[in-house]
């Protein structure tokens, strides 16, 4: 990563910083392709030599944000992108987002063009018409439209302006794309008087041209051929891992002084604790409501007493699906519509706790999806939301009041293995989420009989805790059919007759599950291949691709036992049995074990995976790979069943 200040002021210096001694508006880089006019090289690329498989490229895309006579941000972006085969033209249809609440930016200026090179070149130009603008949400809407013939072998380009109100808008620019980008450059001009701080993130074997302007008042950044960033199994975040360059405010000249903003954590944290929008938001008591006051009064164990705010809270208000780390207008709104985004929800929370006399302060935190927290560096817009630190009788606790199957002594899983940022006036740094003591624990009975047909008519159930169960819980009130569905893909070969479940809710109990299913055995003669590895989630190896990009992220703990008892068909026998076996990794931190036993006609089988370690960097991909390609291979070994005839 690399850190450095801008500013545009009256002297300058290199040293983490530069300040600006004029701002004169310049266009983009002028050693950059004319829109619309193409190379030899790209109208006859037929792959991109770096990414073979990629369905299309990103020849180009390119911007320069500037400011206008209203002082508002302007960027003026390009994106030129080759279609390579039949699978890349979908690149075709263009959607642009932006944030509208409060008319704070809006999309102008937009044009699009087309090359196709056949017999005779054509050139399509976009259809104004065909362009219309949707609202996603509350916040943000998008702009989208369909580049008009193409196909194959089509070179589209097109170019937009986004407006916003002020520089509070700048943000980051991302070189990366889920596909392969030949060249992403950006050029930024300071607006006077301000300072910025940037990062920029990077693997080392990628370059990047950074060339400060100090005498334009501008800043440019380059990078060229970089490969596509797409999904990868237990990945977090995909912004964390892309190739990009993040800004922030850090300060500002007013009256001849220089004002310095977020320049530390500690600072960010003490202006944070009396700011009217977040600790200054829990100086007003919440209303009284006699019924919790009376539950609250029973309860003499303070982490009951925690409970009881906690759980008014989940089940009496509703999250409007928005993430933030403010109340901007206050905490009555949110207890009169008892509706509110994460971080109003979890303000209510903790101004509930404080009123229970309970030690509760906000925390600010930065979902696992949402990106990673880098401690190094007081970027403020690095958390998403607000949740709720409490501390009682001598423990901690991490609450969210809208992770509805999360009990008290459960990190909510969204968090693991991130940094949070406890807003009071002693918060000196971020601090790392672990799981504690939590684990994915899951159970699993299976008593079946096999039939002389090959076919095994079986009954599972499935006792599930802590994270098993929080995300099982989640999924099956999300949508049950699916989660069926996931667990027929999953068992691959398997027919779910019935399912039903018991205390989802009750968070003084595991979550069980029971299962009744059948599956039909492969059949040679009077052979049958019994596989066994069932409700492990081991049945495939997720980590397949030669190289990794992105860390693996498990975030808890595993520990998964198998229990299985199937009986087997009149005078049959063992003719090919696995030999009991055990493997563990070269750390000692996963290991899976298996048993197999003939007891009469009952086969029993026993199979245990233990994991210990929740995040592996991509540099240790290899290893992870092929310890899992080993566990898979063992656990799919099949028992022979010789029938009788």
């Amino acid at each position: 990563m690399v850190g450095l200040n801008l500013a545009a002021m009256r002297t300058y210096s290199f040293f983490f910083s530069f300040i600006l001694l004029v701002t004169l508006k310049l266009p983009a880089q002028s050693t950059l392709p004319q829109f619309g006019s193409y190379t030899s090289e790209e109208i006859g690329m037929k792959e991109c030599l770096f990414e073979k498989e990629a369905n299309a490229v990103v020849l180009l895309d390119e911007a320069f944000s500037n400011y206008d006579d209203d002082w508002a941000l302007v960027t003026s972006r390009r994106v030129r992108i080759k279609i390579l085969n039949e699978k890349g033209v979908d690149r075709g249809n263009i959607t642009i987002p932006f944030y509208s609440k409060d008319k704070f930016e809006f999309i102008r200026n937009i044009k699009g063009i087309t090359f196709n090179s056949n017999q005779t070149p054509e050139l399509s130009d976009l259809d104004r018409k065909s362009i219309f603008t949707e609202k996603v949400d509350e916040w943000k809407s998008r702009v989208k439209f369909a580049m008009p013939n193409v196909k194959a072998g089509s070179i589209i380009e097109y170019q937009y302006e986004s407006v916003m109100k002020h520089y509070g808008g700048l943000d980051r620019w991302i070189f990366q794309a889920d596909i392969p980008t030949l060249k992403s450059c950006y050029l930024l001009q300071i607006i006077p008087n301000h300072e910025f701080s940037y990062v920029v993130t990077k693997k080392n074997n990628y370059d990047v041209v950074i060339t400060p302007k100090p005498d334009l008042g501008q800043i440019y950044f380059e990078m060229n051929n970089i490969p596509g960033l797409r999904f990868e199994p237990f990945m977090d975040a995909p912004k964390d891992y892309f190739q990009q360059v993040e800004f922030q405010l850090s300060g500002y000249q007013t009256y001849g002084h220089n004002q310095a903003v977020n320049t530390s954590w500690q600072n960010i944290a003490n202006d944070l604790s009396s700011d009217k929008a977040l600790g200054g938001s829990l100086k007003k008591d919440p209303p009284k409501i006699d019924d919790l006051k009376a539950m609250e009064d029973k309860e003499s164990n303070t982490i009951r007493k925690i409970n009881v705010a906690y759980n008014y809270v989940k089940d009496n208000f509703t999250w409007d699906g928005y993430d933030s780390k403010y109340a901007t207008d206050g905490l009555k709104k949110v207890w009169d519509k008892k509706n509110g985004t994460s971080g109003e929800i979890n303000l209510v929370l903790i101004s509930l706790l404080q009123s229970f006399g309970i030690d509760a302060e906000p925390m600010l935190v930065a979902d696992r999806d949402f990106g990673k927290v880098d401690p190094k560096l007081p970027f403020i817009d690095r958390f998403n939301k607000t949740v709720a630190y409490v501390t009682a009788d001598g423990n901690s606790f991490i609450l969210d009041a809208t992770q509805k199957y999360c009990p008290i002594g459960l990190v909510p899983y969204p968090l693991l293995n991130t940094y949070a940022l406890i807003i009071n006036r002693k918060t000196t740094g971020p601090m790392v989420i672990k799981s504690g003591n939590g684990s994915y624990l899951s159970t699993i009975s299976i008593h079946g009989a096999l039939a002389n047909t090959g076919l095994l008519s079986a009954e599972s159930v499935i006792r599930s805790d802590q994270y098993a169960k929080q995300s099982q819980s989640e999924q099956i009130v999300d949508n049950e059919k699916d989660f069926i569905r996931d667990y027929e893909k999953d068992n691959q070969g398997i027919s779910i007759d019935s399912f039903s479940y018991a205390d989802l809710k009750n968070e003084d109990s595991s979550l069980i599950q029971n299962i009744n299913f059948n599956e039909q055995f492969d059949k040679t003669g009077d052979f049958v291949l019994l596989n066994y590895n069932l409700f492990t989630g081991l049945s495939k190896n997720l980590f397949t691709k030669d190289e990794r990009f992105t860390n693996v992220d498990f975030g808890y703990p595993y520990h998964v036992t198998v229990e299985e008892t199937i009986e087997l068909p009149e005078n049959s026998r063992i003719e090919g049995k696995p030999a009991d076996m055990k493997i563990t990794a070269p750390d000692g931190d996963i290991s899976v074990s298996r048993q197999i036993i003939q007891t009469g006609k009952d086969l029993k089988i026993k199979i245990e995976f233990l994991q210990s370690v929740t995040l592996v960097s991509y540099d240790d991909y290899s290893y992870l790979k092929n310890f899992y390609k080993q566990i898979v291979t063992m656990l799919n070994e099949p028992i022979t069943v010789k029938l009788a005839k």
